[in-house]
């Protein structure tokens, strides 16, 4: 497990390192909303639904001000309000994270790798992002409750993602009898990209010259 799960957990963050995490992870939460609709569009039509249901999920279930991307958004304005931090700080990307932004691209829009199905692919990497971000949202819940602010409704993710588990196991399991190699090809690749966002997230708590 990478140590940044760890740290959030155990060590006591700052405001401005909260902030900080929060900027990365909306930066990358972002885009994979965006990767999320390209994917349903590249589904056969009896799995596209699946993808959907977890869009839909994303984008406040039709009511924008119960996105998730507004969500974050507003957890950022708490802070910055409640602590005095200015609009100018702590407003910066690590390069862990741009690193993840460029390559998990490849996992939810691949090319057509020998003997390998790209919906399949797709669906591996979806799932592998939607088991993780269950132990991400838990993580940085305990980092927020220093501040009375692990009730914030951004977390209900915990309970949301564990909605998209299901949804994004359902996807699998339409796949995995016929291709299951290439369901594992997007699962270790969107693992493995992660080991680049976990850097940048820990980065952003870590540097203080990220402010």
């Amino acid at each position: 497990r990478h140590r940044l799960f760890e740290h959030l957990r155990s060590k006591p963050l700052s405001p401005e390192q909260l902030v900080r995490l929060l900027v990365n992870y909306g930066a990358h939460a972002s885009l994979l909303r965006r990767l999320l609709l390209r994917a349903a569009a590249a589904m056969p039509e009896k799995a596209v639904g699946f993808v959907l249901e977890n869009v839909r999920n994303e984008y406040g279930n039709g009511e924008w001000s119960r996105s998730h991307g507004l969500q974050v958004i507003d957890l950022i304005a708490i802070l910055r309000e409640r602590f005095a931090i200015p609009e100018s700080r702590c407003s910066g990307i690590e390069n862990g994270v741009r690193l993840y932004m460029r390559s998990v691209v490849a996992c939810y829009i691949p090319d057509s790798p020998s003997g390998l199905y790209r919906p399949a692919i797709t669906a591996g990497a979806i799932t592998a992002t939607e088991i993780m971000a269950l132990e991400e949202f838990a993580a940085m819940q305990k980092a927020f409750a220093r501040f009375g602010l692990d009730e914030h409704v951004w977390f209900d993710h915990v309970v949301v993602e564990a909605e998209h588990r299901d949804e994004s196991l359902a996807l699998v399991q339409y796949f995995l009898p016929e291709h299951q190699t290439s369901v594992e090809h997007g699962l270790a690749g969107v693992l493995e990209a992660n080991v680049n966002l976990y850097d940048g997230l820990l980065a952003s708590i870590e540097n203080e010259g990220s402010c």
